[in-house]
């Protein structure tokens, strides 16, 4: 098996290892490979102690929860994370991990170590607390939440009898959670199935997590689930998820600033990344565009500054969203105008000239009159359409009297 564990975690096996110290690949890696899967974040436990960790590895630093930090260690694209069983024994280590299915450990030698009990489960793709569940929650609350996030990124896994019913009798409180912890959870478990996440969530009485990216409005888990099976999701998933997430109790208005502000704030808030923060946040914010009375101005100049494939997202998100707001004639009729537009959207590489060409043709330095004159080009081609490369290149000329 070793054979098949990225080279980044066996360099840092191997390293520890030569300086003396105990050193296992451990958790969901181990978990991995006996499911055959190449693993992704790599965990290794040492005996080493942190301090003698910071002399090996000056580029990590230590995280994590009091009681419970870990050691990061660059690792190229992974995520390399070191715990320290030192004073203690491997076995201790073992025995006090979130789950059965994690709690196993992989020598480089290839020896196994752990109980059949975790063996077991991974076979029988079982989530099960490892040993007691108000031990292991206490320890580490955010176990509640790594409960429904495995359920809906391992395939083929089930969440062990019992084990939603423990979390609801712990009640574990996030309040010591690092957001980034928490941010990380919940944008892994909507990267697997949504709706096994949301619906463990549920079950656990955890969906207060969540509190903060739904609006005030109503409803309840039910109905978001319905939004959930009618959202189109084959495309950037995570985004549209979590804009619906974000939109699912909000009142529909265009443009609604305030709710792209306040899930922007969220999002950055649990660390994740700019991209999708600042692509959620306009999504929020447009998503009733298509309830809205806008020219075909209007319509175009949001187009230049999305562009198409942002706004099929939005459609994406107000199909799942609104039932019976919008009548269908009148969505099929603003799809339809759009349609058209984004057609000559995608012919603009072949008819409209570049900056580069405006400048030579007309002696223009570099600045904002060239931008200005494409964009007014673009707008035109997409309101009215211009014939030819030729017929966009003579337009310049009186546009540049245009002040």
């Amino acid at each position: 098996m070793m054979k098949r564990v990225p080279s980044q975690g066996v360099e840092v096996l191997r390293l520890l290892e030569r300086a003396g110290f105990e050193s296992v690949l451990v958790g969901g890696a181990v978990r991995d490979l006996l499911l055959g899967r190449t693993p992704g974040d790599i965990d290794i436990a040492t005996e080493a102690s942190f301090s003698a960790l910071a002399a090996l590895f000056p580029g990590g630093k230590s995280v994590g929860p009091e009681g419970k930090p870990v050691f990061l260690v660059p690792c190229g694209e992974r995520r390399c994370e070191i715990t320290s069983f030192c004073g203690g024994s491997l076995e201790t280590d073992l025995a006090r991990r979130d789950f059965t299915v994690n709690a196993l450990a992989l020598r480089s030698t290839g020896e196994l170590v752990g109980t059949r009990r975790s063996k077991l489960d991974i076979e029988l793709r079982l989530l099960r607390f490892n040993g007691s569940a108000a031990d292991r929650l206490r320890e580490d609350p955010l176990r509640a939440l790594r409960l429904p996030r495995f359920a809906a990124t391992l395939p083929g896994f089930s969440v062990a009898g019992g084990a939603y019913s423990a979390v609801r009798a712990a009640a574990p409180s996030f309040a010591r959670c690092a957001p980034e912890r928490i941010g990380r959870e919940v944008r892994l478990g909507l990267e697997g199935d949504p709706g096994l996440f949301l619906r463990g969530l549920a079950a656990s009485r955890t969906l207060h997590i969540l509190r903060s990216l739904f609006g005030g409005g109503p409803g309840g888990p039910a109905l978001l689930l319905q939004s959930l099976k009618r959202l189109d999701d084959r495309k950037e998933p995570l985004l549209r998820r979590t804009a619906l997430l974000a939109s699912f109790r909000r009142k529909l208005s265009f443009p609604d600033l305030e709710g792209a502000s306040s899930v922007r704030a969220i999002l950055e808030g649990w660390r994740w990344p700019k991209q999708v923060c600042s692509g959620c946040a306009a999504l929020v914010c447009r998503r009733a565009a298509p309830a809205a009375n806008m020219s075909r101005a209007e319509m175009a100049d949001l187009l230049l500054a999305h562009g198409e494939a942002f706004w099929e997202s939005v459609f994406a998100l107000f199909g799942a969203l609104c039932r019976v707001h919008v009548p269908r004639r009148r969505m099929a009729l603003f799809r339809e105008r759009f349609g058209r537009l984004a057609a000559r959207l995608r012919t603009e590489e072949a008819l409209i000239p570049s900056g580069d060409e405006l400048m030579e043709r007309y002696a223009l330095s570099s600045g904002p009159e060239v931008g200005r004159l494409l964009k007014a080009l673009r707008t035109e081609h997409l309101l009215k359409g211009f014939a030819s490369r030729e017929e966009a290149m003579e337009r310049v000329a009186s546009l540049m009297n245009i002040r």
